[in-house]
């Protein structure tokens, strides 16, 4: 597991300018990058640990509106990068998404953090045994392949992207639906194991 770290904006601008440039809180920021750095190190001692031995968490700070996504970087060997982006997951925690995504009233940024990291690692679990295939590339792009269906029904019907119907219809992707609950899971288990409150 390996983590790479590229913040521009989190070391520079004080908590005035985040809220007059981006209208975030450098706090909720911060609790953020706390919540993926404990996700991490829980992740480092869990049972997932050898499954994800090759996998490197991108956390970067860009103002960008995608919290977490798995890619598979494949130009010479399966390289699989979880990005996590801060601003996103900030601005995501501000307007209250974790009460359709954790399924939570009331819910710390920094276990919103924990909760999008997680998801993100449960495609790669769910793919890793739910994919067919004789490595964990194949097994990997044939479980994404299986619920390419899926998305691109969803965008065919999507008007706004924005809307909460068309999040709640998102959140049902069967995908989706599986890595929420993977998430959700795992966060229960990290507060049990006292990681995060």
């Amino acid at each position: 597991m390996q983590r790479i770290k590229s913040l521009h904006f989190i070391d520079k601008e004080d908590d005035r300018s985040f809220q007059k440039h981006f209208g975030l809180s450098k706090e909720d920021l911060l609790d953020a990058l706390a919540g993926i750095d404990t996700t991490i190190q829980w992740l480092k001692t869990s049972i997932y640990r050898n499954v994800l031995s090759d996998v490197t968490f991108f956390i970067t700070d860009e103002p960008i509106n995608i919290p977490g996504e798995l890619a598979v970087e494949d130009h010479h060997r399966f390289k699989p990068v979880i990005y996590l982006n801060l601003m996103a997951i900030a601005e995501d925690y501000k307007n209250r998404e974790y009460k359709l995504d954790m399924k939570q009233t009331d819910v710390s940024c920094t276990s919103y953090a924990a909760f999008v990291c997680l998801h993100e690692v449960g495609h790669y679990v769910h793919g890793l045994i739910g994919g067919n295939g004789k490595n964990k590339r194949e097994r990997l792009f044939d479980y994404l392949y299986r619920g390419d269906y899926y998305y691109q029904r969803f965008l065919a019907t999507m008007t706004h992207g924005d809307s909460s119907q068309e999040k709640k219809k998102y959140r049902n992707i069967p995908h989706e639906k599986a890595a929420d609950e993977f998430a959700r899971q795992c966060v229960a288990l990290m507060r049990t194991e006292g990681y995060i409150s």
